[in-house]
């Protein structure tokens, strides 16, 4: 409630108003009363009777003037001298007539009167002779316009009529103005009286209200649970509640009047707060007052020290500033947030030893099921009667799923330990989900499941964005689709989508089936860990119940949302939204390691026998991958360790070496390091890690250190093929330079091309993927025969727009079927063509034949024509 200080200046700033209005209203009157006397004054005036008489005594000039033309008609000197004399008169009256203001309704009339008249000035100024000469035409003209000085003298009646018409209207109004500003600032007077005496009645009604609630507020604060302690600008206790009695242990009567700094704050906080008093003093400023809330030290009776939280708020006062201190011991606050803190660390502590645990148990774990699979896979290979043949199969089954299960439970590890790293690149949608689609298409098979691709609304713009982590997610959703829908109909659909935010565009993947549908309340379920709805004993799909866990997860990652839209009995549909950014063109990816799908495709071609050192610690592993080895083809020297596998590259050349990693006294990270930095002939030979560890952090470290690629334990023998496949093409076909004909001027971008590989391995094995092996080699043998036809015209093209037209329609081609460095270089000359560098775009052409050499050998080589 408002005490009564504050109606003080409510009161004034009444007053001032009233006071304010008073002599506005009264300055408008006085201004209104000066008006209208000034108007009746000037109604005194002699203005419109001048302008009257003057319009007279045109009529009575004009009169003169004809008597003197006649009398001057008698050609006498005394005569025509009279004449102009009256003529004279008469034209000024006319020239003063026309001077008069308000003169609108005359002044046609006396306009036409001076025009006639000018005519006869230079008559009335020659010799007496010219003047009796124009005697006649003057007075025809005098005859002519008889009328007028009579229509001139009427309307200036009608004027000075309506003149003074205007101005009794003009003075009525101003008395109606005067008189409502009068009957206004009496009416406001009477308003001013009424509400001061209400105002008056108001303020003691509140001045007995002010005294009811200081006593109610000085009840309250002694009740507070909080200490509140009432300090003066000296430093002084003025107040000091019953909280504050109980938290420090000092009675109000003892605390009144001593200071707060000597009675309140330890001894070596002392000086601090003296301070603070003394700078208020001297400057206003104030460091704790109205700060919010601040953390400090103060010691009760028996000297006990202990934290306390404090607000402090300034009041000003009749003797100076107040200071209001609201404190509160947080002892136990500050134990239980030590409490929390330790149980944080704890719980931290034990978090990153569970991942620890998970690392290392996917490693022990990996080992045993790397000889597990490897052995059965070699078993497949060799004849077995149907019942071998269908133990064998169950033990592949059983393998392959607990490694899933092992993969499920390490991807919800990585993704809340923060370490799932996202590899950004471009990449097409169209290949991705034609290559996801070709991999699920065995377990859509064995489920009788039918799997439908719908591209219709998609067009196909290459986007940056993680492929491993889109990958994972459609193949998880594809196959919960398979698992709940056997015998039915899956559809996976993408298209780009407009949307209203900076994003820009953003990519929609959506799986549908038509199977039996998710109840409403369990939709949102779906997407917790460890949550199947198949619970019957049976377990007619299996898994782990990760699998929707992971993709909530992977989408959120990606900045994205999915959705599960669902009616029973027919079918389920799940819809995911990714802000995406389109880019110009799809560019390899700068690793060495390949995809998941490239993972997945079995190289038909022949593969090129390679001289390996495989590097493990462990003697049925070492076996196992020796004979997956030596059964595609190529020679295998055997390592046991680190040191060992050190020895062997000094003193032998090696196409590629496997390396494992954990290895006692060298590990595989060293071993690299020595191979690669040492003087041994195997200082660029391709190493590739083979491990358990699939961190994203260990797979940069093996990066770093020079490693050329990684393979995942437990082996899968089309990787491995896949994997050494590509180090063999290679060899056989390196990366050609350019030639060294180029110009000054394309120095720079031959460093460019050489850079670039001569085909894009992500773009032929998806085109391995879509095509198959015997569709691809039709279109490169197409490619090949185009070249030759289209390379010779291109390179005697003499124009640069017909070289443009060339290089662009060459280009198209060969980007499409992975021709990489080509497609770069054409794409080069087109650019150099455009900008009218007729010089670079021939030095360029120059490097086409050599390119295009190595690019079809390497072509053939991939394909195996």
């Amino acid at each position: 409630m408002k005490d009564a200080t504050q109606f003080g200046p409510a009161r004034a700033r009444s007053r001032q108003v009233l006071v304010l209005a008073l002599v506005v209203g009264m300055s408008i009157a006085a201004y209104l009363a000066y008006n209208v006397w000034d108007r009746i004054r000037a109604l005194d005036s002699a203005q419109q009777d001048h302008a009257e008489w003057v319009f007279t005594q045109i009529e009575i000039e004009f009169l003169k003037t004809d008597r003197a033309l006649t009398q001057a008609q008698s050609a006498t000197p005394e005569a025509l001298v009279e004449f102009r004399k009256r003529f004279d008169i008469f034209y000024s009256r006319v020239l003063l007539a026309e001077r008069v203001r308000n003169n609108a309704k005359a002044k046609p009339q006396i306009r036409e009167l001076r025009a006639l008249l000018d005519r006869f000035l230079p008559v009335i100024d020659g010799t007496d002779a010219q003047l009796a000469a124009a005697l006649d035409d003057i007075d025809t003209m005098l005859r002519t316009v008889e009328d007028l000085p009579r229509e001139i003298a009427l309307a200036s009646i009608a004027i000075a009529s309506e003149m003074s018409q205007n101005e009794r209207h003009e003075i009525v109004r101003l008395i109606e103005v005067m008189a409502a500003i009068v009957l206004i600032v009496t009416l406001a007077l009477v308003g001013a009286v009424y509400r001061l005496s209400r105002q008056a009645s108001r303020l003691n009604r509140t001045s007995q209200m002010v005294e009811e609630n200081h006593l109610r507020l000085a009840k309250t604060l002694q009740a507070s649970l909080d200490a509140i302690v009432v300090i003066n600008e000296r430093g002084e206790i003025e107040d000091f509640n019953g909280s504050a009695e109980e938290i420090f242990g000092i009675t109000h009567e003892a605390a009144k009047g001593r200071s707060y700094v000597n009675l309140l704050i330890p001894p070596e906080d002392r000086t601090t707060h003296h301070k603070r008093l003394m700078k208020f003093r001297e400057t206003g400023e104030t460091e704790v007052a109205d700060k919010g809330r601040r953390e400090f030290e103060m010691i009760d009776q028996n000297g006990r020290i202990f934290p306390v939280e404090m607000s402090v708020s300034q009041s000003p006062s009749a003797e100076g500033s107040l200071f209001i201190a609201y404190i509160r011991d947080i002892t136990e606050k500050r134990q239980r947030e030590a409490e929390i803190i330790t149980a944080r660390d704890e719980a931290l502590d034990a978090y990153q030893e569970k991942s620890r645990f998970f690392a290392m148990m996917s490693h022990e774990m990996r080992t045993p099921l790397n000889g597990v699979i490897s052995a059965l896979q070699l078993l497949q290979d060799d004849r077995l009667d149907n019942e071998q043949k269908r133990y064998v199969d169950a033990a592949m089954v059983s393998g392959e799923i607990l490694l899933s299960h092992i993969n499920d439970v390490l991807a919800i590890e990585r993704s809340e330990a923060g370490t799932y790293e996202q590899v950004q690149q471009a990449c097409g949608m169209t290949v991705l989900m034609a290559g996801i689609i070709n991999t699920m298409e065995p377990l859509a098979e064995a489920g009788g499941t039918r799997l439908h691709l719908d591209l219709t609304r998609l067009e196909d713009k290459p986007i940056v964005t993680d492929p491993r982590a889109i990958q994972q997610i459609l193949v998880n959703l594809l196959s919960n689709a398979i698992k709940f829908n056997p015998g039915g109909d899956v559809t996976l659909r993408g298209w780009f989508a407009e949307t209203s935010t900076k994003a820009g565009e953003e990519f929609h993947f959506q799986v549908e089936d038509d199977g039996s549908g998710i109840p409403a309340e369990d939709i949102d379920r779906i997407f917790e860990d460890f949550v199947s709805l198949d619970s019957r004993y049976e377990r007619r799909t299996g898994g782990t119940g990760l699998g929707l866990g992971i993709v909530r997860r992977l989408v959120k990652r990606l900045g994205g949302e999915i959705k599960c839209e669902s009616v029973l009995g027919k079918g389920a549909c799940f819809t995911i939204r990714l802000p995406v950014e389109v880019v110009d063109a799809v560019q390899a990816d700068p690793s060495d390691n390949i995809s998941d799908l490239h993972e997945k495709r079995i190289e038909q071609t022949p593969a090129a026998r390679l001289n390996l050192l495989l590097v493990d610690d462990n003697e049925i592993n070492r076996d196992l991958i020796k004979a997956m080895l030596e059964r595609i083809g190529h020679e295998v020297t055997l390592a046991s360790g680190g040191r060992e596998a050190i020895a062997l590259a000094e003193s032998a050349a090696f196409d590629a070496i496997l390396m494992d990693i954990s290895m006692p006294d060298v590990n595989g990270v060293q071993a690299t390091k020595a191979i690669l930095s040492g003087n041994g002939p195997n200082q660029t030979t391709p190493i590739l890690a083979v491990t358990a560890h699939a961190l994203p952090k260990e797979r940069a470290e093996f990066a770093t250190v020079g490693m050329s690629g990684f393979l995942q334990k437990p082996l899968d023998m089309k990787v491995l093929r896949a994997r050494l496949q590509e180090i063999a093409v290679r060899e056989v076909m390196p990366d050609q330079p350019l030639p060294v004909r180029l110009t000054n001027a394309q120095t720079s971008v031959q460093g460019k091309f050489t850079k670039r590989p001569l085909l894009d391995e992500r773009q032929m094995t998806d085109l391995f993927d879509l095509l198959g092996d015997e569709k691809l080699r039709e279109r490169v043998q197409k490619l090949i025969d185009q070249v030759a036809d289209d390379l010779p015209n291109l390179l005697a093209a003499d124009s640069l727009p017909d070289l443009q037209t060339r290089a662009h329609g060459l280009a198209g081609m060969c980007g499409m079927l992975g021709a990489d460095r080509l497609h770069g270089l054409l794409k080069e000359i087109e650019t150099a063509c455009k900008t009218d560098k007729h010089e670079g775009a021939r030095g360029l052409c120059e490097a086409l034949p050599g390119t295009w050499c190595a690019t079809q050998a390497a072509m053939k080589a991939q394909v195996g024509l």
